[in-house]
């Protein structure tokens, strides 16, 4: 296996691996196990989550090098600079007048979401680059909305056909990317203005909650705008990458 692939051979990264398939399959478990008997999934995605890290940090395991050690912990301070700001919004938000909010008891969801994607985005434009990283960040995002829309509508066709357009700002601004990313940069960004309105509208028109289109916009429109902020950036436009 050629060294660019290297990182898809398991017996030489067997942590991101396990970690991933508990995350998956937590996820998965956990949407379609009916009632409250899918609370030990969610336990499932904590562990593949943080679990190596814990491990990291209390010294049983040693598979980063000082350079990722770095990335990750620079990471970790991003994502308490997000969260830490989103609370005191939502506190701010809450005590500003008397609310009655629906679904109050996701915003633990809201405050994961929000955490791990802020450290994870980070710490791969680290290691990556600006460019790699919005490109795999576009695809990957594309791809599992898509699939999720499309388990989510199998039995309403039309749903499923409109709902699954606002994936195409994933894949086509990921094939922009590679040879204009600055441009590439700026249509991300009004893609993901255009979402914002698109996913507000259907919300509305749904009654949901605020929280949870909160939890929407974390995790379909944050990834649009780290990708479209990360193409911006001078070190994509020269196509400098740490790592590969």
């Amino acid at each position: 296996m050629s060294s660019k692939l290297s990182w898809l051979n398991p017996t030489r990264k067997p942590v991101p691996w396990v970690s991933g398939t508990l995350v998956i399959l937590g996820f998965l478990l956990a949407s379609f196990t009916a009632g409250d008997t899918g609370w030990w999934a969610i336990l499932l995605t904590g562990l593949g989550t943080f679990g190596p890290g814990l491990l990291r940090e209390l010294g049983w395991l040693h598979d980063k090098d000082e350079f990722q050690i770095q990335a990750a912990r620079r990471a970790g301070y991003h994502a308490f600079l997000a969260v830490g700001f989103a609370a005191f919004i939502w506190i701010a938000f809450l005590r500003s007048a008397e609310r009655h909010v629906k679904n109050l008891g996701e915003l633990a969801v809201f405050f994961a979401a929000l955490l791990w994607f802020t450290w994870m985005l980070s710490s791969l434009a680290s290691y990556w680059g600006a460019r790699k990283t919005a490109f795999r960040i576009l695809v990957s995002y594309g791809g599992a909305w898509l699939l999720f829309v499309i388990l989510s509508e199998l039995e309403h066709p039309l749903g499923m056909l409109m709902e699954g357009l606002i994936t195409l700002p994933f894949f086509g601004c990921a094939l922009l990317s590679r040879r204009w990313p600055r441009a590439a940069g700026a249509v991300v960004l009004a893609s993901s203005v255009f979402c914002l309105f698109l996913i507000l509208r259907i919300h509305a028109q749904r009654n949901l909650g605020l929280v949870v289109t909160a939890e929407t916009l974390v995790l379909f429109i944050a990834p649009l705008v780290a990708a479209g902020i990360a193409l911006l950036l001078p070190e994509a436009a020269a196509g400098e990458t740490p790592a590969s």
